[in-house]
């Protein structure tokens, strides 16, 4: 007889083998239907669960084929005995026996065992729980993650597991396996410390085996943990307990019957986190990254310099922002890095954008919501509010053993701070156009605009060898065009691919004089789209800023007095914000006793001359040149 289990990785077994199942989305196929054994599913909610909220046209007809394959892997005899998938209006139906599949068995268990409770009878209690639990392999789907109907099926069998222990450990209390119980229900608290029920069975146990002075320790442990993090009081079976072992202990098991196997346990509030694991599941949850992502070998030693001290030492809490203009690949940089980094995170690496599909910033609620979904938390119970919502993820999110954060595109600090993790073997990377100078204790690594050989090197592996090496000069005029931002330099080369009968020279031709950044789209891929989002931040006066101090050429400080006007001090502060916002850049110095010099950003000259396309007649402020730059300034500005 066919048997599926789902309560670990998905598995069809027969009596002498295990059938191939064939590639991911075939296999969310076969779970989402065993979720409702011999049931319909509709179309709808088949398509929504292997392609969630972005399905392609073709979806109906590749949902066939991944039918037609499943029932070709499910039919491992000529009978077809076992499972059948049979096309019923107004979906699919898995023809199988329930009792073919271990969720089931193990929901008629724990069923059974509440009822053997309510009658008292623990050593049946006992009995069907252990077999229950017996049919546990791991994480209900493990493998098939960040399916949402399937993450939310885990997170309601995983509760049903903890209910199940909680009435198994009371009914082997009654039985005075008081010994047995301390030993598998102590790490269940460090685990789940917010599940009163296992909090009251770790003190009669202690007390069972003659611990009083243990058990009372315990509940001044468990009132300082809830008091500190939730700010509540444990509840009313943990203080009366309490009160019973100091009037002189209360017998090993429970006076009254306990929570039976299936009845809601007993919580601090209905809020509370469920799950609040010791040592999160080994999970990656980054977006693909890049196979010809080039050169930042600096800059990925700099990202993660602890990663191969993981063995010798615990690593630090740490927060690193990669800021840099927009454009520069900071989001390459960070994805690129953890899953170098991955293997050394044993805790997890999770990745959290925070921009929207617009490029605006999406509320730190929303964040939260998602980063709690990967952690395996239910969409159904998570908090509507923020601060229910950080409350639940720090109870959740507190493994330990190294785990990493990526948070993507952050516009500003707030958005950042309620996303932090506060268990030190957490490293959280932080990626934005901003400084993000407030948020405090955070490390920051600069990142600038790739130099004329890394560019080139990025430019050859995305456009082919064979017209970069036929016309080098061409070639770096090119890249010299896109201002060593990766993203300019990836439509560029895109642009150049398909087209390599045209002599590489006419391309930087007309890059070079084309008006401004229309040349540099490719497919939906826009690079004045995503300058603006990153310069979203600057005012119509930083913008008038801009215009005053677009020289042509790098200038210093006495330059850009003498054209802003005012106080010094005024002047420091504008230079300041436009470097915070990356639409100025300091330029490092050859010689270091010369005058300290600013150039205007990648491309920032175009958006100036987009956002006020006359330009502003300058006197001169201080009854200088206002066309004057400073000797030393004379370079041009590099890019466009």
């Amino acid at each position: 007889m066919l048997q599926f289990n789902v309560l670990g990785p998905l598995a069809a077994v027969t009596e002498s083998d295990q059938l191939a199942l064939g590639p991911f989305k075939q296999q969310v196929l076969l779970a989402v239907l065993l979720c409702r054994p011999d049931s319909v599913v509709p179309v709808d909610r088949l398509v929504d669960a292997l392609w969630s909220e972005d399905p392609p046209r073709s979806a109906g007809k590749n949902l066939q084929v991944y039918v037609h394959h499943l029932r070709r892997a499910l039919a491992f005899d000529d009978a077809g005995a076992g499972a059948q998938v049979l096309h019923q209006r107004p979906g699919y139906r898995l023809a199988v026996n329930p009792q073919a599949i271990d969720m089931v068995r193990f929901e008629q268990g724990v069923d059974l065992a509440r009822r053997a409770a309510a009658q008292s009878d623990a050593p049946r209690v006992d009995r069907l729980i252990r077999e229950a639990m017996s049919l546990w392999r791991g994480r209900p789907f493990v493998g098939l993650e960040g399916v949402a109907p399937l993450d939310a099926e885990a997170a309601r069998l995983e509760e049903r597991r903890l209910s199940g222990l909680e009435a198994w450990f009371t009914a082997r209390l009654q039985l005075g396996q008081h010994h047995e119980v301390l030993d598998e229900v102590e790490p269940l608290v460090v685990e789940h410390p917010f599940r009163e029920v296992f909090r009251t069975q770790h003190m009669r146990a202690l007390c069972g085996v003659g611990r009083q002075n243990d058990a009372l320790i315990a509940y001044d442990e468990t009132r300082r943990q809830f008091s500190q993090e939730l700010g509540l009081e444990p509840g009313a079976v943990l203080r009366q307990l309490q009160q019973e072992i100091l009037a002189g202990g209360p017998a090993a098991g429970p006076r009254a019957p306990a929570p039976s196997a299936c009845e809601p346990s007993v919580r601090v509030a209905d809020a509370t986190p469920a799950h609040v694991p010791d040592s999160l599941p080994r999970t990656v949850q980054l977006p693909p990254g890049l196979t010809d992502f080039t050169g930042r070998e600096q800059e990925m030693d700099a990202l993660f310099p602890e990663v191969t001290a993981h063995g010798e030492a615990a690593p630090q809490w740490r927060v690193t922002v990669v800021t840099g203009p927009p454009g520069v690949g900071k989001s390459a940089l960070a994805v690129a890095a953890a899953h170098a980094a991955a293997e050394d995170y044993p805790g997890g690496v999770f990745h959290v954008d925070l921009s929207d599909a617009r490029g605006l910033p999406r509320p730190p609620a929303r964040a939260l919501a998602e980063l709690l979904r990967q952690l395996g938390e239910s969409p159904a119970t998570l908090p509507e509010d923020l601060p229910g919502l950080v409350m639940r993820y720090r109870a959740r999110f507190t493994p330990r053993v190294p785990a990493l954060l990526v948070l993507d595109n952050a516009a500003h600090e707030s958005q950042v701070r309620p996303l932090l993790p506060s268990a030190p073997p957490v490293t959280t990377v932080v990626t934005s156009c901003s400084r993000l100078a407030g948020l405090d204790g955070s490390d920051a690594l600069e990142l600038r605009p790739l130099d004329d050989d890394a560019a080139l090197r990025l430019l050859r592996r995305i456009s082919g060898s064979e017209a970069i090496d036929a016309e080098p000069d061409a070639a770096r005029r090119i890249a010299r065009c896109c201002g060593g931002l990766p993203l300019a330099l990836r439509i560029a080369g895109a642009r150049i691919a398909p087209r390599r009968i045209w002599p590489l020279t006419k391309f930087a031709d007309h890059v070079e004089s084309s008006a401004g950044l229309d040349w540099f789209t490719v497919g939906d891929v826009d690079l004045r789209r995503s300058l603006r989002r990153g310069y979203r931040v600057l005012t119509d006066a930083d913008w008038q800023r801009i215009h005053l101090l677009d020289f042509g050429a790098d200038f210093t400080f006495m330059d850009a007095w003498l054209r802003l006007g005012g106080e010094p001090m005024d002047t420091a502060q504008a230079l300041n914000r436009l470097c915070d916002t990356h639409a100025l850049t300091d330029v490092p110095l050859a010689d270091p006793d010369g005058p300290g010099l600013f150039r205007l950003g990648a491309f920032v000259h175009d958006l100036a001359q987009e956002h006020a396309p006359r330009r502003l007649s300058v006197p001169p402020a201080h009854g200088g040149n206002d066309c004057a730059v400073s000797p030393a300034c004379a370079a041009p500005r590099p890019g466009r």
